[in-house]
């Protein structure tokens, strides 16, 4: 999805759902298994690509801000030569005028922006910075798995999701990525599914019977990685 888009989007969204911390339990427990609370939920969002943080979270108050960049800077919210200016936020810092559906989370204390944060690594390719965030070990380029697959592992097995999963980690849904393949931040030893949308997530196989077949191979009582993927993918 283009950046632009989830951004508009998505701030609208918030804004009509009203980021109920009700309405995310809700949606988490739909997701679990079994579909009820089990605990707090992580959700991560990575934008692929870039984001200019000055021009979204604008330091207006800092007058260093707009004698560096003439031509990009947001105007204060004071501005009045016909631009949108920034959506005051506390007298020094503001939102870009296109993230204002984000302004009443900020006034509900459900918003909270963290600037000038990012990764300690020196590297200017871009392609390795996003790496580096994704697994956790800036400038190691030979991490085999991502922090968040990790993460997982550290805190093992689900004892509240029933059934666990064959593999250590209890259910697969523990970690759902909602991409068509498995990000780098979830990438490792930990079960985790990735899936486009809900509805699009099966199994495709030709005939009234394939899928019945295809599981009854790992049907069996091997232990092998083979297996133990296809047991998790069948109970997913």
């Amino acid at each position: 999805m283009n950046r632009r888009v989830f951004l508009k989007g998505g701030a609208l969204s918030l804004l009509t759902l009203g980021l109920s911390p009700s309405f995310l339990r809700r949606t988490a427990a739909a997701m679990a298994l079994p579909a009820r609370d089990t605990g707090k939920t992580l959700i991560v969002l990575f934008q692929r690509g870039a984001a200019d943080a000055l021009n979204v979270l604008v330091p207006f108050g800092d007058p260093g801000y707009a004698s560096a960049r003439p031509q990009l800077a947001i105007g204060s919210p004071t501005r009045t030569n016909g631009a949108l200016g920034a959506i005051d936020l506390d007298g020094f810092f503001g939102l870009h005028p296109a993230m204002a559906s984000f302004k009443p989370l900020w006034d509900r204390g459900l918003l909270a922006p963290i600037h000038a944060v990012g990764s300690p690594s020196a590297t200017r390719s871009h392609f390795d910075a996003q790496d580096y965030m994704e697994t956790g070990t800036p400038d190691r380029k030979g991490t085999p798995d991502g922090w968040l697959n990790r993460y997982l592992a550290v805190k093992g097995t689900c004892e509240s999701c029933a059934p666990a999963g064959p593999r250590a980690g209890g259910s697969p849904f523990r970690a759902v990525a909602m991409s068509a393949q498995t990000p780098r931040i979830l990438e490792g030893a930990s079960a985790v599914v990735a899936m486009s949308a809900i509805e699009e997530f099966s199994i495709r196989a030709n005939g009234g019977d394939a899928e019945q077949r295809l599981e009854a191979l790992y049907r069996t009582g091997r232990s092998d990685v083979i297996h133990g993927s296809g047991r998790d993918m069948f109970e997913a």
